[in-house]
């Protein structure tokens, strides 16, 4: 099936899948474990992020979490980003932590918690070598909380876990219930996948037929964003207009060791606002490999968050331009 648009809306569940580049282990000790954690932890009170349940295994990760605002993407980013650089510096490795994109099954309404948080659980017990023999010895799941209440954090939503159940059973012990529910999937593993519509969400046909309707809201949009960002500006008049402002010759930005005035900024400013991929920059800008530019990417933008001067001399290459910064995608 197609790869579809992250979808954002307010109050979204999503089952949270992300696994190591090449079956890379994401943990190594206990301390990386931790470390990932915390990571959710800070997302949580920065994002406003509801956690109902998650398990990190030692080359991927689930986790079942609600959103009350529409800021997925950004709390991701935050989150395996701060994650893979830490680790990178840490055991001194380079090159991807995880492999591709991160998976985001949109799940319709609370009713699917039990079931979802029942395989995110088992996933220790499971699979030809399980980690553990019941999921309340696994340290690093949620699981432990929801077995005793000793163990509970301030930060798991247990109450809106068990909330969707107590209606329907009117309130009878769900703890109870959900530990023997979950012993029960011991005996007989779970597929979550047998409940996803399309491969892709948890819920019915309404529901899936709303989050396709949004998809194609979101391609259009962004497939717009793309039209007049490409049509605003080309790469040879970013050079222009960036070479004007520090008084230099665009053709001196074109040296592999060039030390030109503004070519990180022109750099910068032709990702951001033109169609050029980081490749074609590159050869633009005379260096070597297919994803050098980036790096004269990262200098520019903290330049320009760090040095009010270089600010401004953007504002006014943008002004030259006749550029929005909304335009941005």
């Amino acid at each position: 099936m197609p790869r579809f648009p992250r979808l954002q809306y307010e109050n979204a569940i999503y089952h949270i899948v992300a696994r190591g580049d090449g079956r890379r282990k994401l943990f190594h000790d206990q301390g990386h474990y931790d470390r990932f954690t915390k990571g959710l932890v800070d997302e949580v009170d920065r994002s406003g992020w509801v956690v109902v349940a998650f398990c990190w295994m030692p080359n991927h990760i689930h986790a079942l979490i609600k959103t009350p605002q529409p800021n997925l993407c950004r709390g991701m980013q935050h989150w395996l980003s701060g994650y893979a650089n830490w680790y990178a510096k840490r055991n001194r490795r380079t090159g991807h932590l995880f492999q591709g994109r991160y998976k985001a099954f949109p799940v319709e309404d609370e009713g699917y918690y039990w079931n979802l948080s029942r395989y995110i659980h088992l996933n220790p017990c499971n699979g030809g070598k399980p980690l553990a023999e019941s999921p309340e010895e696994y340290r690093n799941s949620s699981y432990r909380g929801y077995a005793r209440k000793s163990c509970q954090v301030d930060w798991i939503a247990y109450d809106d876990h068990h909330r969707y159940w107590s209606g329907l059973n009117g309130g009878k012990d769900p703890s109870t219930a959900y530990r023997k529910y979950v012993k029960e999937g011991l005996l007989n593993p779970p597929d979550p996948s047998v409940d996803r519509l399309k491969n892709w969400v948890y819920g019915g046909e309404d529901f899936l037929k709303r989050m396709l309707h949004l998809a194609s809201s979101e391609e259009d949009s962004k497939h717009s964003r793309r039209v007049r960002r490409s049509s605003v500006v080309t790469p040879d008049a970013v050079l222009n207009a960036t070479a004007q402002e520090y008084g230099v010759s665009p053709e001196e930005y074109c040296g592999f060791r060039s030390g030109a005035g503004g070519r990180d900024v022109a750099a910068y400013l032709c990702r951001r606002y033109t169609s050029a991929t980081l490749a074609e920059l590159s050869v633009r800008f005379g260096l070597g490999h297919p994803d050098s530019s980036s790096d004269m990417v990262k200098r520019a933008k903290k330049l320009i968050e760090s040095n009010s001067a270089i600010k401004n001399r953007v504002k006014r290459i943008e002004k030259r331009l006749s550029l929005k910064p909304e335009t941005r995608v």
